[in-house]
């Protein structure tokens, strides 16, 4: 799909998914993208795009600015967030703590050191995480746990190598893994409904995929990148 925004035909990425509303975001790049129910038609994007006219405009604006900018960093280290490229800045503070401002991710840190930037960068991964967790249960406790008769899980995250997520049916439990962060957001999603899945299929079998597939037609793709 292509819009006329501020005198400019600009294309629009669609991605359709079992979610209950259209969300619109502007990338790092300034590409607008939507997601979106399989349901919902072209008429309804384009009128949540309008009437967001002028938030787009201010985005691209900004991200073309900051590409302008002669960044700190640039020329070294790099983390990708939800599978977008960002600058790494350091500067002292205080407390520790981490942010996003468009491409630039910056660590403020009483001192530099390995231990604090990867403390620092968990813990902000791990409340990223979680919110967007709290944000897409509500679809997987009411179809797949309430609808079934079964009790909604306790979700936690942690750093984990070997997996990206597993799932303890009896204890009502599920744990994501930190490393997520760094993959796009329908990654995430495909590992949340995966976990998800295992409460009613305890194994990978073709039966268990079949209700992955269900909620998440393009299930693969995203498995694919996790590879």
């Amino acid at each position: 799909m292509e819009v006329l925004i501020g005198g400019r035909n600009l294309p629009v990425a669609i991605t359709r998914r079992r979610v209950k509303n259209i969300t619109l975001r502007i990338g790092a790049d300034g590409e607008i993208r939507i997601t979106c129910p399989p349901w919902a038609n072209d008429s309804e994007i384009q009128k949540l795009i309008y009437a967001n006219e002028a938030w787009i405009l201010e985005q691209q604006l900004r991200r073309q600015r900051e590409k302008e900018l002669n960044r700190e960093g640039v020329n070294g280290p790099v983390l990708y967030w939800l599978g977008e490229k960002k600058y790494v800045r350091y500067e002292a503070a205080a407390r520790d703590s981490f942010t996003i401002d468009g491409d630039i991710a910056t660590f403020y840190l009483k001192e530099e050191t390995d231990q604090r930037i990867e403390t620092t960068f968990r813990n902000a991964a791990n409340r990223t995480i979680l919110s967007m967790a709290e944000e897409s249960r509500e679809d997987w406790d009411a179809w797949i746990c309430t609808a079934n008769g079964i009790e909604p899980p306790e979700i936690h995250v942690r750093y984990m190598t070997s997996r990206w997520g597993v799932c303890y049916p009896s204890k009502h439990k599920i744990t994501l893994s930190t490393r997520l962060i760094h993959y796009p957001r329908e990654c995430f999603e495909y590992v949340l409904l995966h976990e998800y899945a295992h409460f009613l299929v305890q194994n990978h079998s073709p039966a268990f995929y079949d209700v992955v597939a269900t909620y998440m037609p393009d299930y693969k793709q995203w498995r694919k990148m996790l590879k």
